[in-house]
């Protein structure tokens, strides 16, 4: 199969292009559904900027997405198929990308795909700027430099979000004033306009701030010393207004400052993954509540890629600029699979033996044992495809450590899975048995995927179990078992017996109602394992 992509490399503008789907063993692929536009698309578009990721030649532009797990991970069992993500990886522009499971994190209720593909690179940016690199603490005062990119507006918010006191941060629009206000910023400067310096020390009582965030650069850089506190932190973040620029060293020194450059650019997947991680604790659920929100500003369809491109160098938008591929992903959204990880761990494995005396034999010199033999058990309510059996078994029950092993022969003809395997010619295993305190839940819920019933029965009060009809070849048999009650305690009696057996006594040999709980049938247990 094949897919659209933005190619860049080919040119000053990415060229549409059909390639493979891309496949990489451990990865998650996500359908994309919107991409948001950065300005080091921009960069990568004219050779300026090339990350770890991207290889020499023509390359899969984009960075940042939101969309839906359509192949999940066994790295990531937190994201499974159908699960609504947003994250960053390498190749975002296009109807499905690859993504390390570390570079994902799921999209908060409420949130559409076009205002989550705002967020991912903000968040991690600011974030890790602010916390990691900057040490942040609440009560620190906090100046954001280029206020009004969609980078800024995510800093703006994550500052008052984690609980900064005086947020300033800075436009060279007179205009766009008002939306630094209402990202959360105590005070908005203009720079073109107004002194940088002494707005920013006239808010915070003349100390200067203590950490400031730089997406600027260029010759407004050189004030930043003088704007930030005695012992603060300066954080080089982007470069606007570009990347040359001068700095008082004195002014540095006296002041005792840490400057800090930062860029994702030659960061490691390890460390990428640990940027994400970070999110985990107080960005997201800062998103979830709503302290933190998109600032989407244009969303294009992936057609009219050089306009969002265009818009976005031309310093047009407030916020961020969007690519929809939604119009590639129209049918279904994608679902987990009937089976996936519905029936939780195998509890016991099922032998059908013709003689079962000989089997439990062949055990114990395996070292498997105390084998628990139980003799004609009939149980209620028992139905084979749906129609009444009366159908008796021998039942010999042992542990290899948490794991049951269960013989059984059919002592009967009457109708039954069991007496159906071994007329097939089969000996050995049946069946794999999944146990469950919530046995109708799981009985419901394997219904509803479209499983239907062999064989099923009670045993005592409490022990339902069925069979379902996955006999695709000998032993692939699903049992499902209800383990509550006195079963579950008989179980954890045989578990217990295992743990302490010596090798004495490898056949105990106790009757049928054992299993219903009895009273009698649990002195007489109680007795065998001493």
């Amino acid at each position: 199969m094949t897919m659209r992509a933005l190619i860049g490399g080919r040119g000053q503008d990415w060229t549409v292009e059909r390639i493979d789907l891309p496949e990489r063993l451990g990865a998650i692929r996500v359908q994309v559904m919107a991409a948001g536009l950065n300005r080091a698309d921009l960069y990568a578009l004219d050779g300026t900027y090339t990350a770890n990721s991207q290889g020499e030649g023509p390359f899969t532009a984009g960075m940042e997405i939101a969309g839906v797990v359509e192949t999940s991970s066994l790295l990531a069992p937190r994201l499974p198929v159908g699960t609504r993500v947003m994250g960053i990886t390498a190749g975002a522009f296009a109807d499905y990308a690859l993504c390390h499971p570390r570079m994902l994190v799921p999209i908060p209720d409420g949130l559409g795909f076009e205002e989550a593909a705002t967020l991912p690179v903000g968040l991690i940016t600011e974030h890790d700027a602010l916390v990691t690199q900057a040490g942040f603490e609440p009560g620190h005062s906090v100046l954001v430099v280029g206020g009004t990119s969609s980078v800024g507006l995510v800093g703006i918010q994550l500052a008052k979000a984690l609980g900064a006191g005086t947020v300033v941060a800075t436009t060279t629009s007179k205009d766009k004033t008002a939306v630094l206000l209402e990202a959360g910023a105590d005070i908005a400067v203009d720079t073109r306009t107004e002194s940088l310096v002494d707005a920013v020390l006239a808010a915070t009582g003349g100390k200067g701030a203590d950490i400031t965030l730089d997406h600027v650069g260029g010759h407004l850089f050189t004030t930043l010393a003088s704007a930030t506190a005695v012992g603060g932190t300066i954080v080089s973040i982007g470069r606007l207004a570009g990347a040359s620029t001068g700095i008082d060293l004195d002014t540095l020194a006296f002041r005792r400052q840490k400057l800090i450059g930062t860029t994702f650019s030659v960061r490691t997947r390890s460390e990428l993954g640990d940027v994400v991680a970070a999110l985990q604790e107080e960005v997201l659920p800062a998103v979830a509540d709503g302290r933190i929100t998109p600032r989407l500003d244009t969303v294009f369809p992936a057609d009219r890629a050089k306009d969002a491109a265009d818009l976005l160098r031309a310093d047009g938008a407030t916020g961020k600029v969007v690519l929809s591929f939604a119009d590639a992903h129209t049918g279904p959204a994608p679902a987990p699979t009937a089976t996936a990880n519905m029936f939780g761990g195998i509890a016991q494995i099922g032998y059908v033996v013709r003689d079962i005396e000989a089997s439990m034999r062949d055990f114990v010199a395996c070292g498997i044992g105390p084998w628990f033999h139980l003799r004609n058990v009939r149980p209620a309510d028992f139905t084979y495809r749906g129609q009444p059996s009366d159908m008796a078994m021998d039942v010999a029950l042992a542990n290899s450590g948490d794991i049951q092993l269960e013989l059984i022969t059919p002592v009967d003809d009457a109708p039954s899975m069991y007496r159906d395997f071994l007329d097939a010619g089969h000996e050995g295993v049946q069946h794999v048995a999944y146990w469950s305190e919530n046995y109708q839940d799981l009985y419901d819920r394997a219904l509803a995927a479209g499983f239907t019933v062999g064989q099923e029965g009670r045993i005592g009060d409490d022990g339902r179990f069925a069979y379902l009809e996955t006999g695709h070849h000998p032993g692939t048999v699903i049992e499902i078992s209800d383990v509550g009650g006195s079963k579950k305690l008989v179980f954890d009696l045989i578990r217990a017996a295992t743990a302490h057996w010596d090798g004495s006594h490898p056949v105990q040999r106790v009757d049928a109602a054992l299993i219903d709980g009895g009273p009698s049938a649990m002195a007489e247990m109680m007795e065998a394992l001493g």
